[in-house]
Parts: C-alpha cells; structure tokens; sequence
C-alpha cells in the first residue's frame, strides 16, 4: 500500500469516526440519514463494482463473481434507500441481517486463513465484533434511538479498524 493510499485509508476511517459519533450524539435525528448514508454507499459500490467488472474482470477467471456480486450490492443499496418509510422492525432486521452475513463471513476468512497460516486474529475479532452487533439488533428491535446507538458503534468501530489497518505494516516480497 502506497502512502498516500495510507493516509487516505485513515482519512476516511476519521471521517466514518466522526460520522459515528455524530450518529451516536443525535440518535433521533439520524435515523433517516443513516437509512440513506447506508443506501448510497451500496448503490455507489454495485456501480464501482460493475464499473471493476467492465474494465477488468470480464476478462478474468472467476470474474462473473465480480458482476454477481456488483448486481446483488446495486440491488441491496437500492432496497435500503425504500426502507425510510417502513416500520422499525424490518430495519433492525435488516441491519441485523448486514452485520450477521458480514461477521460469519469475516470468521470464516480468518479461519482460511488460520489454517494457512496467515495473520487471522484481527479479522476473526472483526467478525466476531459484527456477530455480537447482529444480537444486539435483535435485543433492542424495537428502539429507535437504540438502532442509532448500535449502528454508530458500528461506524465507530469500523473506522478504528480502518486506521489500524492503514498505519499496519504489510508484507512486500523481494525478487532478486
């Protein structure tokens, strides 16, 4: 990772703090910013994907993964951003649902990676961090301000995690 990749890395990780904390401070406020802040940032991410898949990936092995997974992402942001009207409960299940899929699938790198022999204690916390936000989701389902406080720790978290890992250093290989 190039310096100013670093520096940009932890940028955003202090901005996804800030935005947490924001988030965390005017929890009653926030609810539909972070419904739409959520959308978005699924919606632009299936377009950078597809935008990947056209460029790229159309050419390599296994790069229809790539399209599945810009199309499903696409689709996801665009159910998130119809979710500012429903009731409570979908959101919080809905959120629940993110953080689950999200931390099993962090469990299971670090256990590939585990078994590899690889760094996989930072990823498998991650995961596991994620699997405890789902349950909390599913105690507190029908709190508002609560669904607020769970998603800004998130934020919170995530962002952290992103500094750390902008500031870690990474291996680089030497051919000779």
């Amino acid at each position: 990772m190039t310096k100013l990749r670093r520096v940009g890395n932890a940028f955003t990780g202090f901005l996804i703090v800030i935005c947490g904390l924001l988030f965390a401070l005017f929890p009653t406020e926030s609810y539909k910013s972070i419904v739409t802040i959520l959308g978005l940032s699924l919606v632009i991410w299936g377009i950078r994907d597809f935008i990947y898949y056209i460029t790229m990936a159309k050419r390599m092995v296994g790069g229809r993964s790539v399209l599945y997974r810009a199309v499903i992402t696409f689709d996801v942001g665009l159910f998130t951003l119809s979710l500012t009207d429903v009731p409570l409960i979908y959101v919080m299940l809905y959120l629940a649902g993110i953080h689950l899929f999200s931390g099993a699938i962090d469990m299971l790198r670090a256990r590939e990676a585990k078994a590899q022999e690889g760094s996989w204690k930072m990823q498998f916390i991650h995961g596991l961090v994620n699997v405890i936000m789902a349950g909390l989701c599913l105690a507190f389902i029908g709190s508002t301000a609560t669904a607020v406080e769970i998603y800004a720790i998130g934020l919170i978290y995530s962002g952290i995690m992103r500094i750390i890992q902008a500031f870690r250093r990474t291996a680089i290989v030497y051919i000779q």
